[in-house]
């Protein structure tokens, strides 16, 4: 089996069976290929629910590029069926102009033919693996909507999503819009960021699928689109006369433009290799490089065909996909008492790597792809990092099973089973633990890894907690403020000046800032940003004290954060209650004291007209209150701009701040110039 074996770890499509799927492409006709190719082109773009990996798609294209250069279908990719066929999923959105393709090169020598039609300066960029959109402004500079590329022609109305992305800004800066005039389109790549995929990977296939599905999502999901963020690679309306004056004007107008490396024809090939060797450092999957011309004038010269433009190419990364033979599974514990498979295969070279390990996520994953020993299974890098099993081509005999006993201590497993609603599904998750992870050494010793590391405490590495836990001398982070220099001489190979040192580096740190310290509890979930968020409104113990909702209203937590911090907290009631009795936790340092709008949370809603959007909540915390982007239960204050107040129908801002209002929460609505007066006067004065 070739393609159908790729075709179990994903969603099953609103269509028939994949063709061909048990072929691999050097054994199809051109007519089979063209077959395949427009099924799972069809998959892409119109369903939002990709059967194979990229890599794997491109195999087929480029196979029968090379039976038949001349084929329509190659003229075809990436339009898809234009049919509606009753899709529902958002109002339709017609392109002004066609949201193209890219074409697609693999090599030096592919690339420098493309390029031997222009003399000038190149603009080089990551391609970032997200989903593509389009994001318009009125000629006032407001946001007013945004669409899904769809089938290059029609997309699908996803403005209720991106409206909520953070670097996607509500209106554009007045002084710009004036010098430019006119409405504006910006189109760009919405994508994860692989910090934010980490914590919600064993639900989803890749970031590329979590972006989409949150995207296209009524309602807020286990990934809200607060968490989402999108680089900007055009700019529709507002006629610039190079690439790189449109990267100006993008950052100007608070967009994230794609990262720009200028090169011409003799450098392409090193900013290629440039990317492709810090790729693994970037926030976000990447997987080629994309060139443009820098002139507009000679792109418009130039042109485009059905399927893509003239005047940009992607470089694609090769090597990112192979198949290698499965030797064994192996059970790894994690400091949080989960057990994980990872998968030993046959050294195989992807993306310019030796792989021999591939991840396989959870228990889930090895149930799903049905693995036994000897199998051959599909690889990739993803992002060129981190290399993941994306399928299973059979050939095994041997059955692999779930370990039931705990690789560390030897005591006995457990299989937990959770069932998440994301996007609208049920989806069952089966994941393996140890059934004492209090006692089990290996999680004890990770969780003080975890610790020291957060805390910057130095000295502690792997032989010396494992020592400490042997011994008997520590049991969790409590007992690192407890040790003395002769606890620590007892260890092999530590002499006393050693031994004060570590003792020095522990006591350096009992007094601890409220967000590292909640970071090093090490709760899953809670990493930086919601330590943060969660600091900046919570004494440690009220934040022992609050319930669900309350974390999950703030923004960019969700409903899945938020139970995952209030049971981590939970979990973690005796240890913190430890630590309390040797750490001192201080308190958030204010960077405003006092103001006119001391303890107020202020959001904005409507079209401003004295201000742009980021400029009044500037103005917020420069007079002492706090600028929310959603209205909330610790919303004080809604300013509502132009008629909204009085307008027949409301915003959903604004139904939901009177029904607060209503329920004596003490929030007020005022209008722009209510709030002009009664506030900004005052603070004037």
């Amino acid at each position: 089996m070739w393609l159908a074996a790729l075709l179990g770890p994903c969603h099953p499509l609103p269509m028939a069976t994949a063709p061909y799927a048990s072929r691999a492409p050097d054994t199809l006709t051109a007519a089979e290929l063209a077959e395949a190719i427009q099924f799972h082109n069809a998959a892409y773009w119109r369903h939002n629910t990709p059967q194979i990996p990229d890599q794997v798609y491109d195999q087929l294209v480029e196979r029968l590029r090379s039976l038949d250069p001349a084929h329509p279908v190659l003229d075809e990719l990436g339009a898809g069926d234009t049919t509606d066929d009753g899709l529902t999923a958002g109002d339709k959105v017609v392109h002004a102009v066609p949201m193209l393709s890219l074409g697609k090169c693999y090599g030096e020598a592919e690339l420098l033919h493309w390029a031997r039609q222009y003399d000038g300066k190149l603009i080089a960029s990551p391609k970032v693996d997200g989903a593509a959109c389009s994001v318009r402004y009125d000629d006032s500079g407001a946001f007013v909507a945004a669409a899904t590329r769809g089938d290059g022609v029609r997309g699908e109305s996803i403005g209720h999503q991106v409206a909520l992305i953070p670097n996607v800004p509500a209106q554009l800066p007045k002084a710009l819009v004036d010098k430019w005039g006119g409405a504006v389109e910006v189109r760009g790549e919405v994508y994860l960021p692989l910090t934010a995929f980490d914590v919600v990977s064993e639900l989803y296939a890749n970031p590329r699928n979590v972006a989409a599905g949150a995207l296209k999502a009524k309602e807020q999901g286990a990934v809200a689109a607060t968490e989402l963020r999108l680089f900007a690679y055009d700019l529709l309306g507002w006629e610039t006369a190079t690439e790189a004056e449109k990267v100006t004007v993008l950052r100007e107008m608070g967009f994230d433009p794609a990262p720009a490396h200028p090169c011409t024809r003799d450098s392409a090939q090193h900013v290629y290799d440039k990317i492709s060797a810090e790729r693994g450092d970037y926030d976000y999957e990447t997987d080629g490089v994309v060139y443009k011309m820098d002139d507009i004038a000679a792109q418009k010269r130039l042109g485009s065909t059905a399927h893509h433009p003239r005047w940009a190419i992607a470089y694609k990364f090769q090597g990112d996909s192979g198949d290698s033979e499965l030797i064994e599974v192996q059970w790894s514990l994690a400091r949080t008492g989960t057990i994980t498979p990872v998968a030993i295969v046959k050294p195989v070279l992807l993306s310019g790597a030796m792989v021999s390990r591939a991840t396989l996520h959870n228990l889930s994953n090895v149930e799903r792809l049905a693995l036994h020993v000897g199998d051959r299974l599909q690889l990739t890098r993803r992002g060129g990092v981190i290399p993941h099993v994306e399928g299973n081509l059979g050939g095994g005999k041997d059955e692999v099973a779930y370990p039931p006993f705990c690789p560390s201590c030897g005591k006995a497993t457990e299989v937990h089973t959770s069932t998440r609603r994301v996007s609208g599904e049920d989806l069952v998750t089966r994941t393996l633990h140890c059934t004492v992870p209090a006692e089990c050494p290996q999680t004890l010793r990770g969780q003080l890894f975890h610790y020291t590391r957060v805390l910057d405490i130095d000295g502690f590495g792997d032989k010396i907690l494992k020592q400490l836990l042997s011994r008997g001398l520590v049991r969790d982070a409590a007992g690192l403020y407890a040790l003395t220099p002769s606890d620590l001489n007892q260890l092999e190979r530590l002499g006393p000046k050693l031994a004060v040192k570590l003792v020095d580096n522990v006591a350096a740190r009992r007094s601890v800032p409220l967000a590292r310290f909640l970071v090093a509890l090490g709760i899953e979930t809670l990493g930086k940003h919601a330590a943060k968020l969660l600091a900046s409104k919570w004494t440690l113990a009220e934040l022992r004290s609050r319930e669900v909702a309350d974390f999950s209203e703030l923004p960019g937590l969700g409903q899945l954060t938020a139970e995952q911090i209030v049971a981590g907290l939970a979990a973690q009631s005796a240890l913190i209650d430890r630590l309390s009795m040797h750490v001192t936790i201080e308190a958030p340092q204010q960077t405003v004291t006092s103001g006119v709008l001391d303890g107020q949370v202020v959001v904005f809603t409507g079209k401003l007209e004295t201000m742009n959007r980021r400029d009044a909540q500037h103005l917020v915390v420069g007079l002492g209150g706090t600028a929310g982007s959603s209205v909330t239960k610790e919303t004080t204050l809604v300013v509502v701009g132009g008629d909204g107040l009085t307008a027949a129908k409301p915003s959903s801002k604004i139904k939901k701040a009177r029904k607060l209002a209503e329920s004596g929460t003490g929030l007020m609505l005022l209008s722009e110039a209510d709030f002009q007066q009664q506030y900004l006067s005052e603070s004037a004065s």
